[in-house]
């Protein structure tokens, strides 16, 4: 970890919020069309890998400049990581994006340049684990289908519940944990663990999704987008580009809405908590990422994916 944060150190000229992720090594299990009916019989010795989409849309008014949002996915690596430019910097003439970007840039390089990932920033490797490093308001889901009975229905249908979801690190409404180049205390960020198994679907996104997404939403996108491939035992990678695609646009989406004041948002909701008013949606860049837990043997491994970001 102190390897990585020499290299980041340099660029740390504006406050910032990031999310960041790595999948370590794993114990491996005989692959299932969905991870709930894995059994103690499945264990195995082998390794668990993620296959990756990512989308990113930049806020209308800064599509010329890339946005303000950064990621990467690295299969290799089996890592991954986005990051939120703080925009109120561009009035003392930095720009946001460029340092969230350069930032994710040189945390991938200090993980590429480990031979032991135990030390890297972006986590750590145990086991069936999965390592979560979280400082601000990006924010990470991890779903595992699981089967669910519809309303008025006797037939249970596969839905991806919910077994983990990062908690935001804010010091106010809208101010979230930053890290910048002041002398100002930094605050320390939420390092979790959590043991994954093959189907796993983790989803990685900056504020700009969650604002906009209440946790269902998102989690009616991603059954939308693969119950189907669940349901007949197909190949759910094949499906990860458009799930991607779908959870940035319907953000972006509902963040177009700002003057609809009978749209209620998780953005909305926490103002209402702190005393404050606020309608509609809150239109910013929207970043995904999303990795599927999958075994790390045959064909389309990781060495055969390539590395996604916007460097």
């Amino acid at each position: 970890m102190a390897a990585v944060l020499r290299r980041v150190r340099p660029v740390l000229q504006a406050p910032w919020r990031v999310a960041a992720w790595h999948l370590p090594h794993c114990g491996a299990r005989q692959e299932r069309c969905f991870s709930d009916f894995i059994t103690a019989s499945d264990e195995g010795t082998g390794r668990l890998r993620l296959a990756f989409a990512a989308a990113c849309l930049p806020h209308p008014e800064k599509v010329e400049k890339g946005g303000e949002d950064g990621y990467f996915a690295c299969p290799a690596r089996r890592a991954f990581g986005v990051a939120d430019g703080v925009g109120g910097w561009a009035d003392n003439g930095v720009d946001p994006g460029l340092f969230a970007r350069r930032l994710l840039q040189l945390c991938l390089e200090g993980i590429e340049e480990q031979s032991d990932l135990h030390e890297a920033l972006l986590g750590q490797l145990d086991g069936s684990t999965m390592g979560i490093l979280n400082l601000g308001d990006s924010g990470a889901m991890l779903l595992r289908p699981a089967l669910r009975t519809p309303p008025q229905s006797d037939s249970p249908l596969l839905f991806p519940r919910v077994v983990f979801r990062s908690c935001d690190q804010t010091h106010y409404f809208n101010c979230p944990y930053q890290l910048g180049s002041g002398n100002a205390p930094v605050e320390a960020p939420d390092f979790i663990r959590v043991r994954v198994r093959i189907g796993d679907l983790v989803v990685a996104a900056t504020d700009g999704v969650f604002d906009n997404l209440f946790d269902h939403q998102v989690q009616a996108i991603v059954a939308q987008q693969l119950g189907k491939a669940w349901s007949q035992g197909a190949p759910v990678t094949p499906h990860l580009n458009g799930l991607a695609t779908s959870i940035a646009k319907q953000a972006q989406r509902i963040g177009q809405q700002e003057d609809h004041k009978d749209i209620i948002t998780p953005f909305a909701l926490a103002a209402h908590s702190e005393g404050l008013s606020f309608r509609g949606g809150k239109l910013d860049d929207t970043t995904v990422v999303v990795g599927l837990v999958c075994s790390d043997t045959g064909e389309g491994g990781p060495g055969d994916q390539a590395l996604l970001n916007n460097f």
